[in-house]
């Protein structure tokens, strides 16, 4: 997440503590806790609604569609799409299957993982919602909650699904923590956001009873125990073993009545609810996880507008990343997933998962997926990265990576290329500090954006390119 100044701030993902570095260099890139210039020096103006180099057709997907060679060339069948995501989940371990979780997870692993995320936020410089420094003292009280010592050698896990959008924090608490006073859309403490009907693993409980400390399919971290149902292992898959639909939309409604008029919550883009009945008609019902009384799985039955799902997946072609990728045009940035939005990764994460591709949460992460076909070393020329761009990267298929960030690449006009990505802000040249120009959303930009800046454009930026594909298809 990241962008070319401030474009947005360093990807969430795995240890948030952990990428504080990548932080300070993507804040240079994206606009965060490690920029030249402080919060209250810096000068924040708003982006141009139409940004530079950007027509208005250039914000449709059928300008970049119309582009395409071949739009609907499928680019991997369903068969290799499960190769693919059985790649990132076995090989490079990356993404985690629920449904097959074993039954118990080690103690002394559990304990460095929890410890090792808690000792990050010690060693960092934080500020609370009234803008003061934290003391550290405040870590003493979390690390009593989190029970640590309790964590024998092996722990029965749990499983269960998430009922409503849910935060999933680095710690057991809600208080936001930030890298700059008064800098509060950016919690470092925030990790993630799961949908409804996310299934986890639940490994450990904290002292007040509040949290859970929870194994995603693609991120780990708290998340307030309201907010999960509990369940076997057996009736989770069961339950995943059903058919089921996609969100295509930026988000979809979930209600409890099949006229819609009794709102449930929502679930964002790429989400996979369970199908209870597909007869033919405007709503499509299905299973909505809800938590009884006692914290246990209670089902119900939900209904969504069938316009907002399809039924299994889309196929993988570049036409439908494209219009998938431009559903979610000017949806705001959501650092970690916050305000039931999306970050970088995620919006990509988004984007592909409507296809059935179960890609990583974190940029870097995203960044060892697929084909590289373009990787550059800081001293590569511009011109080297341009041609790259232009010539080896896939419209639809293709990710762009910076430090922090990543973008899905769409095409080029005349040379110059573009990519549709989640951005915070981008800066221009101005006197003796940069302009920040914040556009805090989903956004078209070309590649130059950011050129004559202190850290440079996005193309200056760029570290690689990788096609979300097992074979380049030309």
């Amino acid at each position: 997440m990241e962008v070319t100044v401030e474009m947005s701030k360093p990807c969430r993902g795995v240890s948030w503590v952990a990428s504080c570095a990548v932080l300070t260099a993507c804040l240079v890139s994206c606009g965060g806790c490690g920029s030249p210039q402080s919060l209250q020096e810096r000068r924040y103006l708003a982006a141009p609604t139409v940004l530079p180099h950007v027509t208005a057709e250039m914000n449709t997907p059928g300008f970049w569609i119309g582009r395409l060679a071949e739009p609907d060339k499928v680019i991997l069948s369903e068969d290799e799409i499960r190769e693919f995501n059985r790649d990132i989940q076995t090989r490079l371990r990356l993404t985690k299957d629920i449904g097959g979780f074993p039954a118990e997870f080690g103690g002394p692993e559990l304990r460095t993982i929890l410890q090792r995320e808690l000792d990050g936020f010690r060693h960092m410089i934080l500020y609370g919602a009234d803008g003061r420094q934290v003391d550290t003292s405040l870590y003493a009280s979390i690390e009593d909650n989190m029970r640590l010592e309790s964590i024998g050698s092996g722990v029965e896990v749990r499983f269960g699904f998430a009922v409503c959008n849910a935060d999933q924090r680095l710690l057991p608490t809600a208080d936001g923590l930030y890298a700059e006073a008064g800098d509060i859309d950016f919690d470092q403490v925030q990790n993630n956001a799961l949908d409804i009907g996310t299934p986890v693993a639940i490994l450990h409980t904290s002292a007040d009873q509040r949290w859970y400390y929870v194994m995603g399919p693609s991120s780990d971290g708290w998340i307030e125990t309201e907010k999960l149902a509990l369940c076997s292992q057996e009736r989770l898959q069961d339950i995943m073993d059903r058919p089921f639909v996609t969100v295509v939309r930026a988000k979809g409604n979930v209600y409890l009545d099949e006229r819609l008029t009794q709102y449930y919550g929502f679930v964002r883009m790429g989400s996979k609810l369970f199908l209870l009945d597909d007869s033919p008609r405007d709503v499509v019902s299905v299973i909505l996880p809800t938590r009884a009384d006692d914290g246990v799985l209670e089902v119900r039955m939900g209904y969504l507008k069938r316009r907002e799902v399809v039924v299994g997946n889309l196929s993988y072609t570049p036409r439908h990343i494209v219009e998938q990728a431009f559903e979610m045009l000017n949806t705001p940035y959501g650092w970690g997933g916050a305000n039931g939005q999306q970050d970088c990764s995620q919006f990509v994460q988004e984007v592909f998962a409507t296809v059935g591709i179960h890609l990583p949460r974190n940029s870097s992460d995203q960044a060892q997926v697929g084909r590289m076909t373009g990787h550059f070393k800081p001293e590569d020329p511009d011109d080297k990265k341009l041609e790259a761009v232009v010539t080896q990267a896939l419209p639809g298929v293709s990710l762009l990576h910076t430090k922090g960030h990543v973008m899905l690449y769409i095409g080029q006009v005349a040379g110059r290329p573009y990519a549709i990505h989640d951005v915070w802000a981008y800066r221009e040249p101005g006197g003796d500090a940069d302009t920040i120009r914040v556009i805090n959303r989903i956004a078209v930009t070309d590649l130059h954006l950011g050129e004559g800046s202190r850290i440079g454009s996005l193309l200056h930026r760029l570290e690689s390119i990788r096609a979300i594909a097992s074979t380049l298809q030309n």
